[in-house]
């Protein structure tokens, strides 16, 4: 029974002998088998190690099982069709969903071949002594030179050798300052009173370097607020509520209203802008961070929504068509009423896309040239060599490329993650290498998802935002501190300034 199977499996298979790929040697190597087989002698040897292991329990119904399932996958590598898992590195899927035994981080970039650390040539820095000391203790030496044994005149010795200890006093104290409504009664009768401030409106409020803080620790420190009430009482001595906290971040939110639509002004009034959205979960439900950024300010806003409504809300289609937006290829920023005139495609996003077709369709070689032209254009660019001609030159190579024929096929007449690819990129043609002729264009989005990149942060440290006014909190207060630190100034003093400037 076992010699006439094993001779009608190996006449099945006769015909079906190829050439092995790449992915099918891989697989073979895995398995520790020889990769000089052929599809008939990888049947055979897969089928005794089946028969070794339970030749006594198995039945002729369950071997015909085993080998059409065998001729599937030998035919499924054959064509190039196994799925390859997307990743963070080759993909749009965010780094917390990539498979087990993938590393979150995996740059694009070609290896220098140089040693990682400091490299022989760029000059170092250390840390510069402050001018300006509370205190000074001078170290004398004996009073007789150790060499000759003569008495030493102290009063001729001067600093040959500085050192500088750097430390916080203890303890940090809050100050209280109390604030009396004064009574006089007048001879009528009636009772005369004072009147508060009109900030001071509450028997216990707090002033602008607390709610600074307490915005600076919780936006862009993302402490969470039980543990930012804890640092008050073990740091300050302040017993503050988490009711407290959260009554501060409104308060600046209210206050930072006009500085948040100067930076929206300041994105509007710009030649370039990047934009991006990402998703934040509010009480267990998906929302959308916005970011509308330029080099000098980040506008973040909060929506329900991921359609091109959100870009015109914040932007009039004049706004929109005086600049040129860096974007992914998310249909929202090209809808027909949206105002965007010019556009620059990331290439960064690109270059994962490909990642993902050059392993998941080894034998076509037409996402390595891709990569090669995208790669080759941004380093033309770093070295400063652009313009229309090199423009033209760039998309020549492109069209040259859309039109090289597919080597996969699905056979049912449906695309391909490649085909899909290619079509998404001749769809944007025209907009891949506009940072080869603009030099205020750059080639990538980065600059975008960077300044998305500390919300996700604070969800992983806290959850979720646990309403839709928290994350509006958030948004205005982010705006405001990463605008601060483009511009070289300093955040904490910054949101200081708004909240002194509110109760002066």
């Amino acid at each position: 029974m076992e010699r006439e199977f094993n001779t009608g499996l190996r006449r099945s298979l006769e015909a079906d002998r190829v050439k092995l790929t790449r992915r099918r040697k891989q697989l073979l190597r895995d398995m520790g088998l020889s990769e000089e087989l052929d599809s008939t002698e990888l049947a055979e040897k897969l089928h005794e190690q089946s028969l070794v292991n339970d030749v006594l329990s198995r039945s002729l119904v369950r071997k015909d099982a085993e080998i059409e399932k065998l001729k599937a996958r030998i035919a499924e590598l054959e064509s190039g069709a196994k799925p390859v898992p997307k990743t963070s590195a080759n993909s749009s899927v965010p780094p917390s969903r990539n498979p087990i035994g993938v590393p979150h981080t995996q740059s694009l970039r070609k290896p220098s071949g140089r040693k990682t650390g400091g490299q022989k040539g760029h000059q170092g820095s250390t840390r510069l002594q402050a001018e300006n000391v509370t205190g000074v203790e001078r170290w004398y030496p004996a009073a007789v030179c150790p060499q000759c044994g003569k008495p030493l005149d102290m009063d001729a010795a001067t600093v040959c050798a500085r050192r500088q200890v750097v430390d916080i006093p203890l303890p940090i104290a809050a100050e209280v300052f109390d604030h009396l409504q004064m009574q006089v009664k007048c001879s009528c009768g009636h009772c005369c009173k004072g009147q508060f401030p009109e900030k001071v409106n509450a028997p216990v409020s707090y002033g602008p370097n607390i709610m600074a803080m307490t915005s600076y620790l919780s936006t862009y420190q993302n402490v969470p607020f039980k543990r930012l009430t804890h640092l008050y009482e073990t740091i300050f001595g302040l017993h503050i509520s988490e009711g407290s906290v959260s009554n501060m971040l409104n308060a600046m939110r209210r206050l930072s209203k006009k500085p948040y639509e100067m930076i929206r002004q300041k994105v509007a009034a710009g030649k370039v802008a990047g934009a991006d959205e990402s998703g934040v979960n509010v009480s267990g439900k998906n929302n959308w961070l916005w970011t509308f950024q330029n080099a000098v300010a980040t506008f973040l806003a909060f929506d329900r929504s991921r359609s091109h409504d959100v870009v015109n809300k914040h932007f009039s289609k004049d706004e929109q068509g005086g600049m040129v937006w860096v974007t992914d290829r998310l249909p929202a920023y090209f809808m027909g009423d949206v105002g965007m005139e010019d556009h620059q495609i990331c290439i960064a996003h690109l270059l994962r896309n490909l990642t993902y077709t050059m392993q998941a369709f080894p034998d076509d070689a037409w996402s390595l040239d891709m990569l090669d032209l995208l790669r080759d254009s941004v380093h033309q660019r770093n070295q400063g060599n652009i313009g229309t001609e090199v423009r033209a030159k760039k998309e020549e190579r492109l069209d040259e490329l859309l039109a090289r024929p597919p080597v996969y096929s699905n056979g049912d007449g449906k695309d391909t993650e490649l085909d899909k690819l290619k079509k998404g990129i001749a769809k944007h043609r025209d907009h891949i290498f506009t940072f080869l002729t603009n030099p205020e264009v750059p080639p990538t989005n980065n600059d975008s998802e960077k300044s998305l990149r500390p919300a996700k942060t604070k969800m992983k440290v806290s959850g979720c935002f646990r309403s839709e006014t928290g994350v509006e909190n958030y948004a205005t207060v982010a705006s405001v501190i990463q605008t601060a630190v483009k511009n070289g100034q300093n955040p904490f003093e910054v949101l200081r300034v708004i909240a002194t400037l509110a109760q002066a």
